[in-house]
């Protein structure tokens, strides 16, 4: 997958910290499996999907969790040897993978499954998720909504600033998905700066269609929570979905 060959340097430091804390994140997802889990918390297997840089999982294993993790880019599962053991890391795709065991939890955090663009993946992704699932233990990920989506398409640019280096990023609407512009001011010498420019592509689809799939599969769907309000309604950016293999 040929995304965040550049930006990798500083993705962790705008996706974990700036726009959505790590040690915020960690807790939320810590609280949600402490409800619904039947065991001590050693004892529970997670697997995490599209783990990125494995900085979510690092502290999940400080949390004593037992814990896996899968993403389908090389240069990713490169950045989190440096956070994990990587025997634990796997590189694989999430529509499509068969690790011959079951897990009690599976996380695909960050708005990850919007990097599947189209609902055959999300799909695929969700019938994964229940084959690697213990029954009665559950799925969590999050959505960016379709809400969020068009608003950040009427946002300005957005500029982040790293020593000398300035990253931009905007996000435009396809005809069928939206796509991030990033633009990477790399400070070359005294008086030149090097412009690296990437693309990644991103798409998400409404809720109603989201649950009676998650049904569909099998699932149960224990909680929608906002992640910055609670309450899901019809302007939510960003919704975790909390599911039981039934």
């Amino acid at each position: 997958m040929d995304t965040y060959n550049i930006f990798l340097e500083y993705y962790d430091k705008i996706v974990r910290w700036i726009n959505s804390p790590l040690e915020d994140e960690v807790e939320f997802l810590n609280e949600l499996i402490e409800m619904h889990k039947w065991k001590d918390k050693s004892k529970i297997t997670v697997l995490e999907t599209a783990c990125g840089t494995s900085t979510v999982a690092k502290e999940f294993k400080k949390l004593w969790y037992n814990i896996t993790w899968l993403d389908i880019n090389p240069k990713m599962i490169e950045k989190a040897k440096e956070n994990l053991d990587e025997k634990d890391l796997i590189l694989w795709d999430m529509t499509n993978f068969d690790l011959k065991k079951t897990f009690d939890v599976i996380l695909c955090n960050y708005n990850s499954i919007c990097h599947l663009l189209t609902w055959q993946d999300w799909q695929k992704f969700f019938q994964m998720s229940y084959n690697h699932l213990e029954t009665w233990w559950i799925l969590i990920f999050d959505i960016n909504t379709l809400f969020e989506f068009e608003n950040i398409t009427r946002d300005f640019a957005q500029f982040y600033n790293f020593g000398e280096d300035t990253v931009c990023l905007e996000m435009f609407k396809k005809t069928w998905y939206y796509e991030w512009l990033i633009k990477i001011f790399k400070k070359a010498n005294d008086w030149r700066y090097d412009l690296i420019q990437e693309t990644v592509k991103e798409n998400s689809f409404p809720i109603e269609m989201i649950k009676k799939e998650l049904k569909n599969k099998g699932f149960k769907v224990l909680e929608m929570i906002d992640f910055h309000f609670g309450n899901v309604n019809e302007q939510s950016e960003r919704v975790y979905f909390v599911c039981k293999k039934r």
